[in-house]
């Protein structure tokens, strides 16, 4: 094999949110550093156009990697079943959230020879390395593959201690100009402990951080080079370090880049002088994960925060000029109708922004999903990748919070216009509600008719009224 060539994949085409997707960037990035004699090239389904998307499909490639999370597993079965079905042989790599925490039961019955799980790089580059005949597949750290045997599963490699030895994403491979915004990662783990979120299969508990010049000079070379002026930092909790939060706003001021930026947060972390620095250096809008106003519901969740805080933290935003959206949830444990109208009169009392409430899907690999076998009664036997079709997406229910009474909450936060629990967007586009009534209706066969068809109906009218 002279040159390997590689297409890697982000099957997103029900997503809205577009934007360049940083884990393929790095993983071509770093596969570069590795390898001088490998070609590769990227498909974003979510920009791509009809003659990019099918000529990428009818190429002919060595590997093929694509990601995905739970929500496009779908797409990304169709993806493979159609390289699969023109050339048996091909090897193609499964890597992402979803991987992650299916592990083994991601590939088993599906198109896929491997799955890449955790942190992707040096795992991606060895199994480039085993391709080529270097070394043998046991010796691809994080790797689950097929084998006569059965399904095989490598040990874990060592986490990237320093984030700056990474290059900065191979941008090349990305359509720069079709995306809005971007988006950029400052830090890789989470050290919380929430029942909810899964994000420690992919990345562990262990928070690993890049530097502020680091993240400096990527900005740089996004302004100079592609005229990016929007950033969003994806990072689970962009404050956890409160000191290189103050150095890098101190940097941004200091190199007058004329950016605007916005984050996820967390708000017991705040103080006055990160948050009027953060808004002097372009800071426009911060998410915070409340999930619950209530006390105990936060402490069922392992949240490690109580109201009081997060209304403290939410006035020093508010008073430095940043604006504030609240992220809540329905269903979580210890939550009951009551609960959730307690969370739905908090927002309207505490000088928020706005609000988004979504309803909590168990997946595995989260202490949620545990609950939900031991505790709760779930509904379904459909497979997790499909709980985002859900309509409204009540997967499971408990004797404090039995169906009715999701449903109930459910039209109360839609009422309010404050549900996006219909899709992962933020907003239903006329050109989806085909797709969407469709999923409606298979989901509807079973019974409930009324509830569901009218929770829809109030909920496409609270987004367009």
């Amino acid at each position: 094999m002279l040159s390997m060539r590689i297409g890697l994949i982000n099957p997103n085409k029900k997503l809205k949110d577009a934007s360049v997707h940083l884990g393929l960037g790095y993983l071509a990035s770093y596969s570069r550093t590795q390898h001088s004699d490998i070609n590769i090239e990227l498909l974003d389904t979510r920009v791509a156009k009809k003659k990019e998307y099918s000529s990428f499909l009818n190429s002919q490639f060595d590997l093929i990697a694509i990601t995905a999370s739970s929500q496009v597993f779908e797409e990304t079965i169709e993806i493979a079943q159609h390289f699969k079905s023109k050339s048996p042989t091909l090897p193609i790599c499964l890597g992402g959230s979803h991987a992650s925490t299916e592990k083994e039961a991601s590939i088993i019955d599906f198109p896929f020879d491997y799955a890449i799980i955790g942190e992707g790089e040096i795992s991606f580059s060895k199994l480039i390395d085993h391709l080529k005949g270097n070394i043998k597949i046991k010796e691809v750290p994080g790797l689950i593959y097929k084998s006569d045997s059965g399904i095989q599963k490598n040990n874990s490699p060592a986490l990237i201690s320093d984030l700056d030895e990474i290059p900065f994403p191979a941008f090349d491979l990305f359509k720069m100009n079709r995306y809005p915004q971007h988006r950029m990662t400052t830090s890789r783990g989470c050290p919380f402990d929430c029942v909810f979120c899964n994000s420690t299969s992919l990345w562990t508990t262990k928070w690993r951080k890049r530097s502020p010049q680091n993240l400096v000079d990527e900005i740089k070379y996004l302004n100079e080079n592609h005229g990016q002026k929007t950033i969003l930092f994806n990072d689970d909790s962009f404050n956890i370090d409160k000191k290189r939060v103050i150095e890098f706003c101190k940097s941004l001021i200091s190199e007058k880049l004329g950016i605007i930026w916005s984050t996820s947060i967390r708000v017991d972390l705040i103080n006055e002088e990160m948050a009027s620095l953060m808004k002097e250096s372009g800071c426009y809008n911060v998410s915070i994960g409340i999930e619950s106003a209530n006390d105990k519901v936060l402490q069922l969740m392992n949240k490690s925060i109580t109201r009081e805080k997060i209304q403290k933290g939410i006035n020093i935003l508010r008073e430095a000029g940043i604006d504030v959206y609240g992220q809540f949830m329905i269903g979580n444990p210890g939550d009951t109708l009551d609960t959730i109208k307690e969370s739905v009169a908090f927002v309207e009392s505490s000088n928020l922004t706005g609000a988004e409430f979504y309803t909590a899907l168990p997946y595995k690999g989260s202490q949620l999903w545990d609950f939900v076998q031991k505790e709760a009664n779930l509904l379904t036997s459909e497979p997790t990748y499909t709980y985002h079709n859900f309509n409204p997406r009540i997967i499971y229910e408990t004797q404090d919070f039995p169906y009715n009474d999701r449903l109930e909450a459910i039209q109360l936060v839609s009422e309010k216009g404050y549900y996006y629990g219909l899709s992962h967007d933020h907003k239903i586009q006329l050109v989806d509600l085909g797709r969407t009534l469709a999923k409606l209706i298979q989901g509807i066969l079973k019974g409930k008719l009324g509830n569901k068809i009218y929770l829809f109906l109030r909920s496409v009218y609270n987004r367009y009224k």
